[in-house]
């Protein structure tokens, strides 16, 4: 009985011991919002490509933290012209860009911390392919 509980003991600790390194490790490869070891370092909270189609719009939804300065990039690629605009989680409008090119550039510092809403929109008569970058 005592060879039992000495495994049962040990199976014990190495579990914890697991559970406790895997916590760990998990909180290391969060994203963390502490000043990092570069000042100069870019977060990105959205680095991705879609295609969006002709007289259509995408929406991308983000979480923004309040006081931090991000920045927003949509480059499509050249077919026609697409307009960006950002959205509140109460649907106000913060800021668009709305030239007659297919690359466009977005800024914020929101006031909170919330869910905000990234349109893209294409007005030509094919799809067009683009990517978009937030970061900070």
């Amino acid at each position: 009985m005592k060879t039992v509980n000495t495994l049962l003991k040990a199976f014990a600790a190495t579990a914890i011991l697991a559970l406790s390194f895997n916590a760990t490790a998990a909180a290391s490869n969060a994203p963390s919002d502490s000043n990092s070891s570069s000042p100069n370092a870019i977060y990105y909270v959205i680095n991705d490509s879609d295609n969006v189609l002709a007289h259509d719009y995408d929406l991308w939804e983000v979480t923004l933290l309040g006081g931090k300065h991000y920045t927003i990039v949509v480059d499509g690629d050249g077919d026609t012209d697409l307009d960006v605009y950002l959205y509140d989680e109460d649907g106000n409008e913060i800021d668009k860009d709305t030239d007659n090119t297919d690359y466009c550039i977005c800024e914020v510092t929101p006031r909170w911390t919330g869910d905000f809403t990234i349109k893209v929109r294409n007005y030509g008569d094919v799809y067009n392919h683009y990517t978009i970058k937030v970061y900070r």
